[in-house]
């Protein structure tokens, strides 16, 4: 037979043959078969090298705390945060007192550049958001802490229907100096520890609602509690302040809805 060429009866005589024409599957390097492969490049290279300097590069620190978002969520059922033509919920509610509470909190807001910590004149607020193809975007509400709630829920929807659509623009993600990423919206999820979004200092998981006992004027009753945590940059801010920030945080919430 001819070292040149097989024809396909022969392939079909000789198994061993058949075997040595087949594409070879590749494997990991633990010798474990791979059933696909994606290449890391593009959009997934950029966010990959990113988490990765976020991971390696920020001292992160996370508190957690439990907001009683009762008082909120009788407040919204009541339409009090209703605007006319616009849908706002709760997230956009926290997001606007996020961005106030900042304000309180400046080392949260603040960034490290050539061995300084410079804090930010300005409130944008990032909001973790997944696309189609299921890459990770951060559009930003600028200025968030002086727009109304029903401007946060108005560009907040804006931002996310460029985002579904893959239209955001480098001018929607960038600058923000603070993250807020809703991960109750998947059942069953309490709490997450997100990586530090550089430059910025912090973020904010917020976890699901779920009914859970709770002390009420000396008496044991059922609450609806949002599970949060707050993961910070420890060069920038101490353990101490970034608790006082959620313990002020808690404070608004319960009061914007009473």
């Amino acid at each position: 037979m001819s070292s040149e060429f097989v024809t396909s009866d022969a392939v079909n005589s000789d198994p061993a043959a058949a075997r040595s024409s087949s594409p070879e599957r590749p494997v990991s390097r633990q010798g474990i078969p791979v059933s696909e492969v994606f290449p890391l490049t593009g959009m997934k290279r950029a966010i990959a090298d990113h988490m990765l300097a976020c991971h390696t590069q920020v001292p992160a620190v996370s508190v957690f705390a439990d907001f009683n978002v009762d008082a909120l969520m009788a407040a919204k059922a009541a339409g009090r945060f209703d605007a006319e033509g616009v849908k706002v919920t709760l997230t956009h509610v926290v997001i606007k007192l996020v961005a106030e509470t900042l304000r309180r909190f400046p080392l949260l807001n603040a960034t490290v550049e050539d061995g300084e910590i410079k804090v930010l004149d300005q409130v944008n607020i990032g909001m973790a958001a997944a696309l189609p193809d299921g890459n990770l975007i951060v559009p930003v509400v600028r200025n968030a802490d002086r727009l109304s709630l029903a401007e946060i829920a108005q560009e907040a929807a804006r931002l996310g229907r460029l985002a579904s659509e893959g239209k955001l623009g480098l001018g929607d993600i960038r600058g923000g100096t603070f993250t807020v990423t809703n991960v109750g919206m998947v059942r069953g999820t309490l709490w997450q520890t997100p990586l530090v979004n550089l430059p910025q200092a912090g973020i904010l998981a917020l976890g699901r609602i779920r009914q859970a006992p709770v002390v009420r004027d000396g008496a044991l009753a059922v609450g609806n509690l949002m599970g949060a945590s707050l993961s910070f940059d420890h060069r920038i801010i101490n353990g101490f302040p970034a608790s006082q920030f959620m313990e002020a945080l808690g404070d608004a919430i319960e009061a914007a809805g009473a």
